[in-house]
């Protein structure tokens, strides 16, 4: 089969398909034939080396796809083959077959497309535990999503606005924030922007915020932070500023600077909070992720959310998409088509 699999760290340009062994479904798993996959920032820092959670190399990237059932293990209903499904896991989706446990095959809404599909399972799932596991949503809260143009953004904004939040939305660029506008939130602010630490402080005021989703790190965690009202708690879900040279010292203090951090003294004196969820840990308990799944499912019909996929390009186009996604240019999913 055709798989990019990552023999290096380096550039998008170590990414390249090619002719590897085609796995099969072992005791209680189902082969999956893969016609679309949801790219992700955790790849990113997989391929720079960046990535604590990456098994060991070489491997096939991809934590997400989309594609049908083609053979069953052991254990296995028959009767799933043909089933379309989407698919989260640690790796092994930037193939043209991938093999996972037969939890992790989630069967497919009614009427979505591939390209929906495959931007649901992860971007979605860290969204709802983010929200409404770890920051225990209540209606009556205001909550702030930070780069809420992204796969995650986007999801947390719907599912937040959809719960009766007041929503406010960072992101970068005035293109971005229209978008998110329409999927629900009612304040936004530019954090490129000259200024906007400022203009955040002014739109929070001095209610402050209840729940924030916080995914860049540096400058914007420590704003996100001092808008916190009381019992008001901050859930990091990604560091996407985080980036560090193997030998360059400098890079690494930047790194450790920027990392999100609060100190129990200041929780303390002003009764909030930081959280942090990382999906990929929870995989390894499938009833867990079973309830997560079946609740969100359940919201995400009951309310017609979709999810939003920006950019769609051709498998071979990997390291391209690896690129827009670095540039942080990109809006919604970014999903590459087989």
């Amino acid at each position: 089969m055709k798989a990019v699999l990552l023999r290096r760290h380096g550039g998008p340009g170590v990414l390249r398909p090619e002719q590897v062994a085609d796995p099969v479904a072992g005791p209680g798993q189902v082969l999956v034939r893969v016609e679309a996959v949801g790219v992700n920032y955790a790849e990113v820092l997989s391929r720079k080396g960046l990535y604590g959670w990456a098994p060991k190399r070489p491997y096939v990237l991809g934590m997400e796809a989309a594609g049908c059932i083609r053979a069953v293990g052991v254990g296995v209903d028959p009767s799933r083959l043909g089933e379309r499904v989407m698919v989260g896991a640690k790796q092994g989706a930037y193939a043209e077959l991938m093999a996972v446990g037969e939890a992790q095959a989630l069967p497919a809404p009614e009427g979505w497309s591939l390209e929906e599909l495959a931007a649901f399972p992860v971007n979605w799932a860290t969204a709802w535990v983010g929200l409404i596991e770890m920051g225990r949503l209540k209606p009556t809260d205001r909550v702030l999503v930070t780069a809420a143009g992204g796969g995650v953004g986007t999801a947390a904004v719907q599912l937040a606005s959809r719960s009766g939040c007041e929503v406010l939305a960072l992101a970068g660029s005035e293109a971005k924030l229209e978008r998110v506008r329409a999927l629900g939130a009612s304040s936004t602010l530019d954090y490129r922007a000259a200024g906007w630490r400022s203009h955040l402080a002014g739109l929070c005021g001095a209610r402050g915020v209840d729940l924030a989703l916080e995914m860049v790190g540096g400058d914007v965690f420590r704003a996100v932070a001092d808008t916190l009202a009381p019992f008001g708690r901050v859930v990091v879900s990604g560091y996407a500023e985080l980036d560090y040279t193997l030998w360059n010292p400098i890079s690494w203090w930047r790194a450790w600077r920027g990392m999100p951090r609060m100190g129990l003294m200041r929780m303390l004196e002003r009764s909030n909070g930081m959280l942090s969820t990382h999906l990929g840990y929870l995989l390894a308990d499938p009833p867990l992720m079973a309830r997560v799944f079946g609740e969100l499912s359940a919201f995400v019909a009951r309310h017609g959310l979709r999810p939003q996929v920006g950019h769609v390009l051709p498998f071979e186009r990997v390291a391209d998409a690896h690129r827009l996604m670095e540039s942080r240019e990109s809006y919604g999913k970014i999903v590459l088509l087989m």
